[in-house]
């Protein structure tokens, strides 16, 4: 779009942040009645954990990861397999740190292990259905979440995922409707009230996708991606024929942005909106300062493509 020959991309900047949601650890055995564990215990470093059980091996696992020692836990979760190849809490715990840890092949063979033992286990779908997602296996993902649905309609981050992949897959009425149904479940999460929001702002539907984004940010104070579109939207929304709150618009937009930028010093997209937004409220020298700092970020990055968009913007203000 065109406003006082500034040409702002605005749908080429949006940020994406697709957040995978994975569930929490499982911190009990294939019989809690029985086999209760402690989440909050921590790893005693002097017992030799070839001669521990499989539940206490699983527990130390567990702890480690709640220690941040992803290795250790990793290996821990298999030795517990190596005592008790059953032991479903294990496999799932283990999927989960490989997940974390990027192992992503490892973690599918992990949740698909878990669901052999336990196929109305819906987490160990939904966390299948994810690390597919991750890998590119849309149809999978898909799939896979579609059954996690099945087992329990109530499991939120399934919805989410699903929304997710559906998206992936463009079908972007489908994601909507799997990310309502993810926001009805739970209104609090700010990922996805931001992840609606991208995708409603992407077929126009302003209005709800900036009550979204301001939604996001109440959550999460430090939402940057949030804070970026929250004010691309806003600009979006000023730019429509007639629209009566333009200035206030934008007064909005730039607040947000420069919000955005206070948390990544880094982020040229934001200084680039930024700059179009200062442009339109006639603040040109503040503007060109905003485009200079793109620009110089831009070319550090190596995005040599909005690089030169951005010299354009200097240009075209410096000539008026």
């Amino acid at each position: 779009m065109k406003t006082k020959g500034i040409d702002l991309q605005i749908g080429l900047i949006l940020f994406l942040s697709l957040t995978l949601g994975m569930g929490n650890l499982l911190v009990v055995c294939a019989n809690p009645s029985k086999n209760p564990v402690n989440p909050t215990a921590k790893p005693d470093s002097k017992l030799d954990p070839k001669a521990e059980s499989a539940a206490k091996l699983l527990e130390r696992g567990t702890a480690y990861i709640r220690l941040g020692n992803l290795p250790k836990a990793i290996a821990t979760f298999r030795l517990a397999i190596q005592k008790n190849p059953n032991l479903t809490a294990a496999h799932y715990n283990l999927g989960l740190a490989l997940a974390q840890t990027r192992q992503i092949r490892q973690a599918i063979t992990a949740f698909e292990t878990v669901i052999k033992l336990d196929p109305q286990f819906s987490l160990a779908h939904s966390n299948l259905g994810a690390s597919q997602l991750q890998s590119g296996k849309f149809d999978l993902a898909i799939s896979s979440l579609n059954q996690a649905i099945k087992i329990d309609p109530r499991l939120a981050i399934a919805h989410y995922n699903l929304g997710l992949a559906l998206a992936a897959k463009k079908d972007l009425d489908g994601a909507i409707f799997s990310l309502r149904r993810a926001l009805q479940l739970t209104p609090d999460l700010p990922e996805t009230n931001y992840n609606l929001a991208l995708l409603l702002q992407q077929k126009g539907e302003l209005v709800e996708a900036i009550a979204l984004y301001r939604r996001a940010v109440e959550l999460e104070k430090n939402y940057t991606e949030a804070y970026f579109n929250l004010g691309a939207a806003l600009m979006l929304q000023a730019d429509l024929p007639n629209y009566p709150a333009k200035s206030s618009n934008l007064d909005s937009a730039v607040t947000s942005l420069q919000r955005a930028i206070q948390l990544r010093k880094d982020y040229a997209n934001a200084y680039y909106v930024l700059g179009v937004a200062l442009s339109r409220q006639s603040k040109s020298s503040e503007a060109i300062q905003s485009f200079n700092q793109a620009q110089v970020l831009f070319n550090q990055q190596k995005n040599f493509t909005w690089a030169e968009a951005t010299t354009k913007q200097i240009q075209r203000l410096r000539e008026k």
